[in-house]
């Protein structure tokens, strides 16, 4: 009896890692600007050398300033959040309410789901990188993730310089429960993180991600076109 042929549909582990490095390049091209965007630096510099607006229940923006970055301390680290839940604002009031703060575990659980993706893929990209060991396949995994990258960033950026406030709502509807994230405009998240504050945070980190998929789309086109590589 004749023997059996081999599948022609067979993919090679190349092709197989050559697709998983160009899907994961977005995650680390966005989040490398992202994982900026959620640090004592960039709260800072939006409530100092930005425009923050007036709180419209009185609250000074020294207290804000405190208020913004110990929730960014409760959504990045373990002990934050249990000085988070015990703040309080200058009249003795406790500073979240109970939504604020299951907001804010929810947020702290998608961050903690994103930086494990994000250094899954950073090692991913080294293990591949090193073990390929070809410039110009380099240069080719470059060029393809960059490009998915673009069209993300381009797209994403299109859609919040329209319209801001519904890009925010299918996002925070889609990755979190579309209640659980709504509040009253008394309520201490909206007076610290207005939305102007999420506006250029968006703007920071899809502008600085399309710097960095640029800066990788030459550098991958220049190793596919180098004659010295061949």
């Amino acid at each position: 009896m004749p023997g059996r042929k081999a599948c022609p549909c067979k993919i090679s582990p190349s092709v197989i890692l050559t697709l998983l490095l160009i899907l994961t390049g977005p995650i680390i091209l966005v989040g490398i600007p992202l994982k900026l965007a959620f640090t004592p630096w960039f709260v800072k510099f939006e409530y100092l050398n930005r425009d923050i607006p007036p709180d419209p229940y009185g609250l000074d923006l020294k207290t804000r300033l405190e208020l913004a970055l110990l929730g960014l301390e409760a959504v990045t680290s373990d002990g934050g959040m249990e000085k988070f839940k015990k703040a309080r604002l200058p009249e003795g009031k406790k500073a979240f309410n109970s939504r604020e703060i299951k907001h804010m575990e929810d947020v702290k659980k998608v961050l903690t789901l994103f930086n494990s993706a994000f250094y899954l893929s950073v090692a991913l990209w080294l293990v591949g990188l090193i073990a390929h060991r070809n410039l110009r396949w380099t240069g080719k995994v470059l060029v393809g993730s960059s490009l998915l990258t673009l069209l993300i960033a381009s797209f994403s950026l299109g859609i919040s310089l329209y319209d801001y406030d519904l890009a925010f709502e299918v996002f925070h509807n889609y990755v979190f429960d579309p209640y659980s994230w709504r509040f009253s405009y008394s309520d201490t998240l909206l007076r610290v993180y207005p939305m102007k504050f999420w506006f250029e945070a968006t703007f920071f980190v899809l502008s600085f991600s399309a710097l960095l998929t640029l800066s990788a789309l030459a550098g991958g086109t220049y190793l596919v076109k180098c004659r010295k590589l061949s």
